[in-house]
């Protein structure tokens, strides 16, 4: 919003939400600091606080999770309205997602796709949200992730192993073979449903912390994470060292004013605050990110802007960077090691890499930026990053690469489909002895580590500027 603009308030905003076209969405106004939109699969939020913020939450009815979240204060009224007009969108998108995607997956999917017909028919006549679908088991790992439940028949349940590790995130049951055979469809609603019910009732698992971050500054953290069909926004306030909050913004699309948003709300919140680290996809250096897809190039300094705009110190990091140092940060035996992060359908990977115990950056901030290798070592990348074993070949390769270059004791590794790291330790015995093949770790807890690594990195840049404050931005690199 420029200098002569008029701030969108918060009563032409209400208007703006009861003149919209809502005739498959129930609009509840009759309180007044919190809007109701509902629907038979999810319930809308919009809440509104003091000083112009607003909040907009989406919340499924099938599983009481989240399914968008975000806030922003009150003021470009083009902006306040996209924002609205994306989450009804999403809203009505829910519907889609209202029903508990069931997928069976044989040898060819023919005797699956009768049986699901079957279970499709049961279903329906004992109404419940449930829609079967079947799968060649070729097909599985490119189109399996949208499915909520797994269904492994007979004839592929030597594979049941490698299903239930890729899809570690999801229920995956073995078919009996009477219940297969004989196409009960009773017995398979009943299994499901069952599973269902153990998973939500799960614990969470916790995560150990090695070190205690004490230190002299309330850092506000941000990082972003493209993880599990979304895009998820994590931040907090390390308030001298101590996590006093933690938040998360959810969306199923991305642009950088969500980074702004979130720096809006928190900020007017929070005001003591004595810099912001954002670890964010791209190569960061100079105050830059470069990342074509969301629009960054690195011509324009993000860092001076964000600074200018908000008054603080803005330390950038590259979001694999900070994954790296928080998981150094939070385990032993660490200093030599090397985080890969292998997006799921996309064989352009990134890693960061900790080399004597300090993140090594490289010229132009690019190291660890392993997916341009892809090509030169792997026939057809981009074929073979939705097969397991095509994903074994690039994760392997990768790794090799990393053992000749900077020889890590230790390689922790998140990607979805090379879940098995005995498997990958096979694979690489083809080229090196066992003897410097180094332990290696597989993880998908990203947001653990993201935002005390962060920290980390802000807290180094900040104790640099404290001895000399004029050596960085000489420099123009202490955004990175």
């Amino acid at each position: 919003m420029n200098e002569n603009e008029t701030p969108y308030s918060e009563s032409a905003f209400r208007e703006y939400i009861r003149s919209y076209q809502l005739a498959d969405i129930r609009l509840d106004d009759s309180k007044e600091k919190e809007w109701l939109l509902e629907t038979d699969y999810a319930t809308g939020s919009v809440v509104f606080h003091e000083l112009s913020i607003i909040e907009l939450i989406i919340t499924s009815k099938k599983d009481g999770e989240n399914a968008f979240y975000l806030h922003f204060q009150l003021g470009n009224e083009e902006h306040a309205k996209s924002l609205f007009d994306e989450m009804i969108n999403t809203l009505r998108n829910m519907r889609n997602r209202q029903k508990v995607k069931v997928l069976l997956t044989c040898t060819s999917g023919l005797t699956t796709s009768f049986f699901a017909q079957e279970l499709n028919k049961a279903a329906q006549n004992l109404q419940l949200d449930f829609e079967f679908s079947a799968l060649s088991y070729s097909n599985l790992y490119e189109n399996g992730f949208r499915y909520d439940v797994i269904l492994v028949a007979p004839q592929i349940q030597y594979e049941f192993k490698k299903i239930s590790e890729i899809y570690r995130r999801k229920i995956v049951l073995k078919i009996p073979a009477a219940v297969f055979g004989g196409y009960k469809t009773g017995e398979v609603i009943t299994m499901v449903m069952k599973a269902l019910d153990e998973s939500r009732n799960a614990d969470t698992e916790t995560e150990a912390i090695r070190s205690a971050f004490d230190n002299d500054y309330r850092i506000l953290c941000v990082g972003m994470i493209n993880h599990f069909d979304s895009f998820r926004i994590g931040y907090c306030i390390y308030d001298h060292g101590k996590r006093t909050l933690d938040k998360e913004v959810i969306k199923d699309t991305h642009q950088w004013s969500d980074i702004e948003d979130l720096l809006d709300y928190a900020l007017v919140r929070h005001t003591n605050i004595d810099a912001i680290a954002i670890a964010y996809p791209g190569i960061i250096g100079r105050g830059r990110i470069h990342h074509p897809d969301y629009h960054l190039h690195e011509d324009f300094n993000m860092g001076n802007y964000l600074e200018k705009k908000y008054g603080h110190t803005v330390i950038l990091i590259n979001d694999v960077n900070a994954i790296a140092l928080g998981y150094h940060a939070l385990y032993e035996n660490t200093d030599n090691m090397v985080f890969i992060f292998q997006p799921r359908g996309n064989y352009l990977s990134g890693a960061g890499i900790i080399n004597e115990g300090k993140l090594l950056r490289g010229w132009k901030s690019s190291a660890g930026e392993i997916g341009r290798l892809i090509p030169a070592m792997v026939d057809e990348p981009e074929k073979k990053i939705f097969d397991p074993a095509g994903a074994l070949e690039i994760v392997s390769k990768q790794i090799l690469a990393f053992i000749a270059s900077s020889a890590p004791e230790k390689i922790v590794l998140y990607s979805e489909l090379t879940p098995d790291t005995d498997e990958i330790r096979e694979y690489l015995s083809q080229y090196i002895e066992e003897t410097y093949i180094p332990e290696i770790i597989w993880t998908d807890r990203l947001k653990t580590y993201i935002l005390p690594g962060a920290m980390i990195h802000a807290l180094d840049v900040l104790k640099r500027l404290e001895i000399d404050p004029d050596y960085y931005r000489h420099l123009e690199n202490h955004h990175s």
